[in-house]
């Protein structure tokens, strides 16, 4: 699980200090990647977060990118009555040893959001 993402990384190649590392998949064997699931951190506007697979190298590189894929974020209002939706992306493939996922929002966000990814190392 990643810490509450609320800065806006707000490129499509991948290389900004605000993408977030969410799974590495095992150096040996690689990984199993199911999905990635988004909660919000109470209230926020509508935003975009993109996932890019990266091979390892640092992420700052855009050619250790790819962009793989975004996900629309509703607008979220925190209540003492009721709970934010669950946003799920699902991937459902093999990473390479050492591979990883990188998130990141399009725009700024004022609550946040958490990612955790749903997977295995075998």
């Amino acid at each position: 699980m990643s810490a509450l993402i609320t800065a806006a990384a707000a490129d499509y190649t991948g290389v900004s200090a605000n993408y977030v590392l969410v799974f590495t998949a095992d150096a040996t064997n690689g990984s199993f990647i199911q999905r990635l699931r988004f909660k919000a951190g109470g209230t926020n506007v509508a935003a975009v977060m993109r996932i890019f697979i990266n091979n390892g190298s640092v992420h700052t590189t855009a050619t250790n990118n790819s962009f793989y894929g975004e996900v629309s974020l509703p607008v979220t209002t925190a209540t003492t009555t009721s709970g934010t939706t669950d946003v799920d992306y699902p991937m459902n493939f093999a990473l390479n040893p050492g591979f990883c996922i990188y998130v990141g929002l399009g725009a700024a966000v004022a609550a946040g959001w958490v990612v955790t990814a749903i997977g295995g190392k075998y």
